[in-house]
């Protein structure tokens, strides 16, 4: 029980760690713009409603690349989660993480972290605040970090905001 509670504790230090100043989740103040790496003529209705299905939209959609890393997903209630690290206009700036949770049965812990999205935008795990957006369909969790902070990454986390967001709504 010490194992799993240590490992435990290993991976949420790592989900933390990597959401340190996901402050900037598509909150911008400059203009919108057209970026090379963001399509809004994809639509999803041709992308299955699942993770899968979410993450084939977001690399046609919005150009997230790289192979994603499976995050564990069950101490948030979750039932899977992944992560990609890649670059847009820098060097590996860009970290988002995508949750997909069973809304038909949800925990008491999904619950928990679901309401504190939906009204704080961040759930809390071992006293650190993580920012996170749920979907328009209640269903995805995303928690976005992009540290670059131009105007054209400004405009390009706008857009992957509203993609997220409305993806199955």
């Amino acid at each position: 029980m010490k194992k799993n509670l240590l490992i435990s504790a290993a991976l949420i230090m790592c989900l933390m760690f990597t959401s340190c100043g996901a402050g900037n989740v598509g909150v911008s103040s400059s203009p919108k713009k057209a970026s090379s790496s963001v399509s809004s003529e994809v639509s999803d209705k041709s992308f299955g409603d699942s993770l899968d299905g979410l993450k084939a939209y977001m690399k046609k959609a919005a150009g997230f690349s790289g192979t994603p890393t499976n995050m564990r997903a069950d101490f948030i209630g979750a039932e899977k989660g992944i992560k990609y690290i890649f670059s847009h206009n820098g060097k590996n700036n860009v970290t988002v993480e995508l949750y997909s949770f069973d809304t038909s049965n949800l925990s008491d812990s999904a619950e928990k972290v679901i309401d504190s999205v939906k009204s704080d935008g961040y759930f809390t795990i071992m006293d650190k605040n993580i920012n996170a957006v749920m979907s328009d369909s209640g269903k995805y969790m995303m928690i976005y970090t992009n540290s670059s902070t131009d105007d054209d990454n400004k405009a390009y986390d706008k857009n992957v905001l509203e993609l997220f967001k409305g993806f199955k709504a």
